[in-house]
């Protein structure tokens, strides 16, 4: 989920409960809460956990809700895992270490510290291009041994190795692809469901990708995957998470810009961007 801010850039509750009723209108089956998209490592703590309640207090069972609880300090990161057992949340999730460089003994630190702080499933949160932490599928399994660790939310395009990782612990995982521009390819190699960022603003893409792809509909499965991804296309020009906020925006919620430095896009940039989502079909 993005989070939505305010004119005055608080978190706004409002526009975050109506994102919940239209994803779920979409199919749309759980959140997402404080990852990249919603700019968890930009928010404050008692920020992130406003959110995180929000979205739990609004769902009321709806769909799951997954919390990222990532943060530089594995105690902080301790601390956030319990806050969203207290709430009722559903799972936890978090990426490596970050900032401080440490070996894989201190990667296993980190998710031993959240594993002990709640009983809820843990999933690892696997984004390399973003935190620098690139973990072998032996490495990972060794991850995997953490008795709450349950799966792993993969960004990354190497599925191969993706695959491997399942392999290495008998499937025995929960796989939530993070690449929305191959979130098809993702599947046909054991993925069970994404989680991104574009999900925020075409779920009916992802959605009906999905359900085609269950139901054996290559066809129509590449189609929507193919529009998704020329939309990632163009976003990706604009060089900014407020290229799909913008989208947000145009579908007329007002979820303000992103935190610095998270940059916004200026006015021209987006006419360009409705200018080229429309072309697309797309708006």
């Amino acid at each position: 989920m993005v989070t939505p801010f305010d004119a005055e850039g608080r978190v706004d509750e409002d526009v975050l409960r109506n994102l919940i009723d239209w994803h779920l209108e979409a199919g749309v089956r759980g959140f997402f809460v404080c990852g990249s998209t919603g700019e968890g490592l930009l928010l404050s703590t008692e920020e992130r956990k406003r959110v995180a309640e929000v979205v739990v207090d609004h769902l009321s069972g709806r769909g799951l809700c997954i919390v990222h609880v990532g943060h530089p300090s594995s105690e902080e990161s301790a601390r956030l895992a319990r806050h969203a057992e207290e709430i009722g949340a559903d799972a936890v999730s978090s990426v490596p270490p970050i900032y401080y460089r440490v070996d894989l003994e201190g990667v296993l630190l980190h998710y031993r510290t959240i594993a002990e702080a709640t009983s809820l499933p843990l999933l690892v949160y696997n984004i390399p291009a973003t935190t620098g932490v690139r973990l072998t599928a032996e490495e990972m399994k060794r991850i995997f041994e953490i008795p709450s660790v349950v799966g792993m939310k993969y960004t990354d395009a190497d599925y191969f190795e993706m695959r491997n990782i399942l392999d290495l612990v008998d499937g025995q995982a929960i796989v939530l692809a993070g690449r929305d521009e191959l979130f098809l390819p993702a599947l046909t190699m054991g993925a069970g469901g994404s989680i991104g960022t574009t999900q925020n603003i075409f779920p009916e893409l992802f959605v009906g990708v999905h359900r085609a792809f269950l139901a054996g509909d290559w066809k129509k499965a590449q189609e929507l995957q193919l529009k998704a991804s020329r939309a990632v296309r163009v976003l990706l020009g604009y060089g900014s998470l407020d290229a799909w906020k913008a989208v947000l925006r145009f579908k007329g919620f007002p979820v303000g810009h992103p935190r610095p430095p998270l940059r916004p896009v200026s006015p021209e940039d987006e006419g360009d961007i409705r200018r080229d989502l429309e072309a697309l079909g797309l708006l």
